[in-house]
Order: C-alpha cells, then structure tokens, then sequence
C-alpha cells in the first residue's frame, strides 16, 4: 500500500529547511514498524511528493507517535498538504473486488 502526498512550501519559507523537513519526515516514516520505504521526490522547486509505502501501519487510521506527529508539523510549518491519498497495489484491489461476486 501506498500513501502519496504533495506538500507546497509556504510563501517566505527556506526551500532548504523545507527540503529538510520532508527528509526527516521520510526518516521518522521509515522508523515506524510496517513502513518498507518513504521518500519525498521535487516537483518542482516549490512542491514535494511524498510516497510512504507501507502494509496498512500508515496514514490517517493509524495512532501517529510524538515523534511522528513533531515530523508532521515540522513540515505543515513550512507548507500545505495539498494532497493525500491511499493508494493500493492493484492485487489486493482485485481481491477485493472478488468480495462482490461472493
């Protein structure tokens, strides 16, 4: 599974620290069990995607740590979430979707 967001920085904030943050949120993400890899990628010089990918430990059903929600806001300091979806491998969606002819 993956949770694919896009963060836009803020007018007057340090594209650096911006930088920054999304890899340190990347880390934290890659710290929490079930989490197989997390990175950010530019889109361009003011906006970044974040792909985590994970097995369902991830994302807005799951109780984030201290540390995890301290990653979050370090980022929502210096931009705006403008994008956040789950997004499943196309095997379970097929499963799932076999759950409807039973």
């Amino acid at each position: 599974m993956l949770q694919v967001s896009k963060w836009e920085m803020k007018s007057g904030a340090s594209r650096d620290d911006f930088g920054i943050a999304a890899l340190n949120f990347c880390k934290n993400a890659k710290s929490n069990s079930g989490v197989s890899d997390a990175k950010f990628y530019w889109q361009n010089p003011n906006v970044v995607a974040i792909i985590v990918e994970h097995d369902g430990s991830w994302g807005p059903n799951v109780e984030p740590s201290g540390q995890t929600m301290k990653a979050f806001f370090d980022l929502a300091d210096l931009s705006t979430c403008t994008m956040d979806e789950p997004w499943i491998e196309a095997g379970l969606g097929h499963k799932r979707t076999q759950k409807i002819a039973s």
